[in-house]
């Protein structure tokens, strides 16, 4: 959980936005174990279910889903209702409409992927990176983040944030997230089972080796990079304060996935960033 926090700590630094990182904390927590639900504990037929109860917001007696997510989607209850306690208080509840649409949407991409892997299906990266920059949870990390940042993150924010197409920066920073998560963990996630991700896309497409494959999609990520600078620059569409989240909540990704997964394996360099940061004092 420290870790998740730590994720959270990254664009959100000031003092009161301490509901918003504890928000963000959870559920990027919640959103891990999803994911390993889709990728390797659930059947085909109960990742169905799963979505079709997430799709409805709520688990009838019909639905035959495992135990586990049914204790894991209590606890999304929960959190919902938290946050929807919070922001009602700021007179803000319409932050909860979106909140619900990020995680439908997020489970919509993770049955995508699950049906890929279940029918052995490499998709090419223009049917792969659309699909993977939302399953990455980004978006949906981004829309929390707005609940918790008060009066910053108005109606039109949302509004700007779930517009289609999607707004360039959450395209492009998301997209980031994707290629630099696959490019550090696709070795352990394939040996374990695992859709294919962007480095098998890569590869097969452009019938390329491993290691041109890595060289290609980090090239890729240097150009996403000026498309999320670019808006940045030009904050036209939503808050200033808005859009310097976003990019930390991107930065952060940088720093925890830049030559190694770190997230997972939190006993490498992860552990040195949580202790400098939240253990040892600042030296004044």
């Amino acid at each position: 959980m420290i870790e998740c926090y730590l994720w959270a700590l990254g664009p959100l630094v000031e003092p009161d936005h301490t509901t918003g990182r504890i928000f963000l904390a959870k559920i990027t927590a919640l959103v891990s174990i999803l994911d390993d639900i889709f990728d390797v504990h659930g059947t085909l037929d109960e990742l169905e279910s799963i979505v079709n109860v997430i799709e409805r917001w709520g688990i009838s007696d019909e639905d035959v889903v495992p135990n586990y997510f049914k204790f894991w989607f209590k606890t999304l209850l929960d959190l919902f209702a938290d946050i929807e306690a919070h922001v009602s208080k700021e007179g803000r509840s319409f932050c909860m409409v979106y909140a619900r649409r990020g995680v439908k949407e997020l489970v919509r991409t993770y049955i995508k992927e699950a049906r890929w892997y279940n029918k052995g299906y490499i998709p090419t990266m223009e049917e792969y990176v659309p699909n993977g920059y939302v399953s990455v949870g980004y978006p949906l990390g981004m829309t929390i983040l707005c609940c918790g940042m008060g009066e910053a993150a108005s109606e039109e924010v949302f509004q700007w944030l779930f517009n289609q197409p999607n707004p360039n920066i959450v395209v492009a920073g998301s997209s980031i997230v994707r290629l630099m998560d696959d490019i550090v963990s696709h070795e352990f996630e394939q040996e374990r089972g695992h859709v294919a991700s962007a480095v098998e896309c890569y590869m097969k497409q452009y019938g390329v080796s491993k290691q041109e494959a890595h060289v290609g999609l980090n090239n890729l990520v240097e150009i996403l990079w000026k498309d999320v600078n670019e808006d940045i620059l030009q904050p036209l569409k939503a808050p200033l304060p808005v859009l310097t989240a976003i990019i930390n909540l991107v930065r952060v990704m940088d720093l925890l996935y830049k030559d190694e997964d770190t997230y997972t394996n939190a006993k490498t360099f992860m552990k040195e960033v949580i202790t400098s940061t939240l253990v040892e004092p600042v030296s004044i």
